[in-house]
């Protein structure tokens, strides 16, 4: 029969307490652990579609491994592993046994404070159903014709008990193992649908480290013995019917020295070969072929060695609910996203067929869903239980560490969006620039080429120096964080997941503005050591509202200025940005080309200038007056500079797991600065009093 390898979780079963078996005095209590009825699973293929199948487990000493549970495997609180508090006790050593095709166990209970409510509710019988989680380490899969697909566990491990509340649903009740590198562990799948393969041949074994340690290398080869045989037993027990008597196995057929058996024997050698190469045992291929074992026997001795060793070393372990590729998962992720961020804002947010897989799922059901589609039953989970283990990070192709992903990509988007949704009139006229470091930056000013001067035949050309000033800032980092908490996720509180970003964005963009504009209303000093509007700057005019006057003494001051080797530079206004009210009106008022009845109707400015109309510029006292400016194109000269931090343009986010918080943390960072370069292509004047 072909076998397959794949990783599986833990998984869980319904379990009964004897009634009458419960001893208040000594705090124990029997329980049937399994009965090995058959129940019906279903395993992810992808993230959206599931193929549903029924288990069936062996329940015979060669068939199920006793070892952990006699050992005082824990009895817990809801399959609950990740924390001390959830152990209600244990095992009775050597108290686990097979009788009558049922698996039972005595179970002594903690006498620890902190238990104490839940232990008894146990003993008083209101708390009454268990729970066994248990590995598989063997499948056989039968293909039935109409029906499901049979997979009978012939090798199986009882893993832990726990008292539940209720029992997992058996068709949804794949269980994480919670202790991180343990979660997955290899699994033998065989086929029964095809000819078996020749079996018969003596088992040998493969020495491995773990072994050693524990047993030493005389315990090994008895150890691999038994489990071989366990191994045999347990699918002789699963093939044969309830009525059917045991039978004395055929004698095994003289071997045959023909050509045939030869090819036989060399195919029998490369596949051993191969397999050993796949699962890195390259140096016991030789020892197995040496011994003459069948490829039957080779591996399940590499299944032993895989079980006792590390089952994620030197591959990619992945859960055989969950295997899809990288792509997929962002796709699940994106999907998660757009739907909650459609229920946020449907008018603007549109809803992709992906993401109608979550349509009307609150934040908890999804997080229900992330969890069960990674492997982790919630049957049982309180509300806070479930938010808890959706913030956890495990291990696996989907851990649960997608949902606090999710949160911040629902996060991230809105506060982006909301960072460029908000307006920045300073874009229109200023110029932009990035910075590679928070080194202080030098702008230099660059006041034009030196006069071109005759040359005279065979007259040698000289040279001409090019006069500069220099202005200097550097970058500075504004922000904050924002925590999303469990609390936020069971009140189903999207504003914790959009509000509050959309308005630390549109902060962000509102800090750029009011840094920007700053500028014309502060009226920093400049490296000269005078104010950036100053009458000795020569763009300073005469207080009063735009008016044809008042742009024509502008335009003329522009005209005036100079660079710093003295010549003109030509440089005029393309902009005039002014607050909104009366000073905003005049100004479209002169800008606006109309039809004149006369030349004296004429509107001079007409289709010149390019209104720019900025709130920030009203004065905090209504009295004072409305000042109004005009700026140059920063193609033609520097004005006012921005910068960003190179390859962060606008807000950046970092995203982690809450250490302060139980939640998920974002923190939005912003590296910005702004800077007067030049004042020759900037004018003000202070106007007059709101009309």
């Amino acid at each position: 029969m072909p076998k397959d390898m794949l990783n599986l979780p833990v998984l869980g079963r319904e379990a009964t307490v004897v009634p009458g078996a419960i001893n208040k005095e000594e705090r124990t209590i029997d329980v049937v652990w399994t009965t090995g009825a058959k129940v019906q699973r279903r395993r992810w293929e992808g993230w959206d579609t599931f193929v549903e199948y029924d288990e069936e487990l062996i329940v015979s000493p060669n068939a199920v491994r006793l070892e952990r549970l006699n050992d005082g495997a824990p009895f817990l609180e809801s399959h609950m592993s990740w924390g001390l508090n959830s152990v209600l006790g244990n095992v009775v050593p050597d108290s686990v046994k097979i009788e009558g095709g049922e698996g039972r166990a005595t179970i002594r209970l903690t006498s620890a404070p902190d238990a104490e409510s839940v232990i008894h509710r146990i003993l008083e019988g209101s708390v009454n159903k268990v729970s066994v989680g248990y590995r598989v380490h063997k499948y056989e899969i039968e293909k039935r014709d109409g029906e499901r697909e049979l997979w009978r566990a012939v090798d199986w491990e009882p893993y832990e008990i726990s008292a539940v509340a209720m029992p997992a649903d058996p068709g949804a009740s794949i269980r994480s193992d919670e202790s991180g590198q343990d979660r997955l562990h290899p699994c033998a799948i065989i086929r029964r649908d095809t000819n078996p393969a020749p079996a018969g041949q003596p088992k040998g074994h493969i020495m491995t480290k773990k072994k050693q340690a524990a047993d030493g290398a005389a315990e090994n080869g008895r150890a691999t013995d038994a489990i071989d045989q366990r191994t045999a037993d347990a699918t002789a027990d699963a093939g044969r019917s309830a009525d059917q008597p045991e039978t004395t196995p055929q004698a095994t057929p003289a071997v045959d020295n023909s050509a045939a058996a030869i090819e036989a024997e060399r195919q029998r050698a490369s596949e051993i070969l191969t397999l050993c190469k796949r699962h890195g045992l390259d140096d016991a291929a030789e020892d197995m072929i040496k011994r003459g074992i069948s490829l039957d026997a080779a591996r399940a001795e590499i299944l032993d060695h895989l079980a006792d060793g590390d089952p994620f070393e030197g591959r990619t372990a992945v859960p055989a609910q969950a295997q899809s590729s990288g792509e997929t998962e962002i796709a699940y992720r994106d999907a998660a996203t757009t739907a909650i961020m459609h229920r946020a804002d449907p008018g603007n947010v549109e809803m992709t067929s992906d993401a109608r897989e979550f349509r009307g799922m609150s934040l908890l059901e999804q997080a229900r869903h992330i969890l069960e589609r990674g492997g982790v039953s919630t049957r049982g989970m309180s509300k806070m239980e479930l938010a808890t283990a959706a913030f956890q990070t495990r291990a696996g192709a989907m851990s649960t560490s997608d949902f606090p992903a999710i949160l911040a990509n629902v996060a991230n988007k809105t506060l982006r969006r909301a960072y460029e949704d908000t307006p920045r009139t300073f874009a229109m006229w200023a110029r932009r620039a990035t910075i590679s470091d928070f080194k202080p930056v030098n702008r230099t000013q660059i006041a034009g080429a030196p006069d071109l001067r005759w040359i005279a035949e065979n007259a040698e050309y000289t040279y001409g120096a090019i006069s500069d000033g220099k202005e200097t800032y550097n970058l500075a980092t504004y922000g904050r964080i924002v925590a999303i908490t469990r609390q936020a996720i069971i009140n189903d509180d999207l504003d914790a997941l959009t509000r509050i970003p959309v308005s630390f964005g549109a902060a962000a963009a509102d800090l750029e503005s009011d840094l920007v504009y700053a500028i014309l209303t502060g009226n920093p000093n400049m490296a000269d050591g005078k104010a950036l509007f100053h009458a000795d700057h020569g763009n300073l005019g005469t207080a009063a509202p735009v008016t044809e006057v008042s742009l024509g003494e502008a335009y003329k001051l522009f005209g005036k200025q100079k660079g710093l080797e003295g010549r003109p530079i030509s440089v005029l206004p393309s902009y005039i940005i002014t607050p909104p009210g009366s000073r905003a009106i005049e100004a479209r008022k002169q800008v606006t080309a109309t039809t004149p009845n006369s030349t004296s109707d004429v509107n001079t400015f007409a289709n010149r200038l390019q209104v720019v109309e900025e709130p920030r510029l009203l004065p905090s006292n209504s009295a004072d007056p409305d000042p109004w400016f005009l700026a140059a194109r920063t193609s033609r000269i520097d004005t006012v500079e921005y910068a960003y931090l190179d390859g962060q343009d606008g807000v950046y986010t970092e995203t982690r797991v809450g250490f302060e918080v139980d939640g998920v943390e974002i923190k939005a960072r912003h590296d910005f600065a702004t800077k007067a370069i030049d004042w020759r292509g900037l004018f003000k004047n202070a106007g007059i009093g709101a009309v």
